[in-house]
């Protein structure tokens, strides 16, 4: 069950991450451009071009058409162009703020969902107590809610930072992003 919150988790993040593409633009042209220098950038989205093409390939690669590789569907991909949102970077941080909780609102709701199936079954073959699933519940949720939420910060973060990327870069960034946070902080927690 575990493997379908992280689907589902790694899905909800990349999405989120990939919706503020615009919202992470605008804060580049903000200033986020100054904080790296443009080779840093680019070896930035050249990098995470790369894992992008090797997370997509692993999990698309049979279910792509004959003829559209992981790397030419990211290479088809719009980068991140001047801000689309009005009002500067001060609005383009809290539409990103927003995504992000939003995002972790949700990964709350799929790993205590999960967590809560998973500790009833515990419980009914003896090898959890009630004590020991609602902490499994609480824990699983507010891991999940953070990991989440620092995915779709980590996909915008590329954008912020590096003043563009393909959607599906993105979105790659943002799903292994909640994927590696939430391992980390189940070794953290443990």
């Amino acid at each position: 069950m575990a493997d379908i919150a992280q689907a589902l988790r790694a899905a909800v993040a990349g999405g989120h991450a990939a919706k503020l593409i615009g919202s992470a633009a605008a804060i580049f042209e903000a200033g986020g451009k100054r904080l790296l220098s443009p080779a840093s950038q680019s070896t930035m989205r050249v990098l995470a071009e790369r894992g992008a093409a090797n997370v997509l390939a692993a999990a698309t690669g049979p279910l792509l058409p004959p003829g559209l590789s992981p790397a030419k569907l990211i290479g088809s991909g719009a980068r991140a162009t001047a801000a689309v949102v009005k009002g500067g970077a001060r609005v383009a941080a809290r539409e990103i703020a927003k995504g992000a909780g939003k995002a972790a609102g949700i990964g709350f709701v799929i790993d205590g969902a999960v967590a809560t199936v998973e500790g009833v079954m515990a419980m009914r073959a003896g090898t959890m107590d009630k004590e020991q699933a609602v902490k499994h519940v609480v824990t699983e949720a507010a891991t999940g809610a953070v990991a989440t939420g620092a995915g779709v910060l980590l996909g915008t973060g590329l954008v912020a930072l590096t003043g563009g990327a393909a959607a599906p870069v993105v979105f790659a960034v943002g799903a292994m992003g909640a994927i590696g946070a939430k391992r980390v902080l189940k070794q953290w927690v443990a």
